[in-house]
């Protein structure tokens, strides 16, 4: 299994469709994740009230509980560690990885990422340890390129069978 780490727009290896899909979630992650920052950012620019409303549009998606948040300017993000690194794996993951394998390949192996990573928030719903925004922020990661594998729809191919 080769796993590759490569800029999609510096290549010839995906067709103008995938990159269009992989642009579209990118943009679509990575603006869930700027607007986590942006909100406590807008509070401390212009006070209080401001940026409520991206904390509101945003609890749909996480919990935002502050302990379990990074924080800037005195005020947490508007997603947790967790949910804000997913976001950014997926962003990594539509941007920088492809896999040489075939979807169904791909979503077991997201799936299997997911559950095994799954176990952190599931121990510590439990009590049995308490998780750090570190460990939630490297799980969020892993969670977040999992997660792109099973979205991604298109079967990447290497240089090699590309040039035959």
């Amino acid at each position: 299994m080769k796993i590759s780490i490569l800029n999609i727009f510096k290549n010839n290896l995906f067709s103008i469709k995938e990159k269009i899909f992989r642009l579209a979630f990118f943009m679509s992650s990575f603006s869930v994740f700027i607007l986590s920052v942006y909100a406590p950012f807008i509070q401390h620019l212009n006070g209080y009230p401001n940026g409520e409303s991206v904390y509101s549009l945003l609890s749909n998606l996480c919990h935002q509980y502050p302990l379990r948040s990074f924080w800037i300017f005195d005020r947490p993000f508007a997603l947790c560690a967790r949910c804000t690194s997913i976001y950014f794996g997926i962003s990594f993951g539509a941007l920088f990885i492809a896999i040489n394998k075939k979807y169904l390949f791909r979503f077991f192996l997201g799936i299997l990422i997911i559950l095994f990573i799954a176990i952190d928030p599931v121990l510590q719903l439990f009590g049995f340890y308490e998780s750090t925004n570190l460990i939630r922020t490297i799980t969020g990661l892993i969670i977040g390129v999992g997660f792109f594998f099973i979205i991604n729809p298109f079967n990447q191919i290497t240089l090699k069978q590309k040039e035959i």
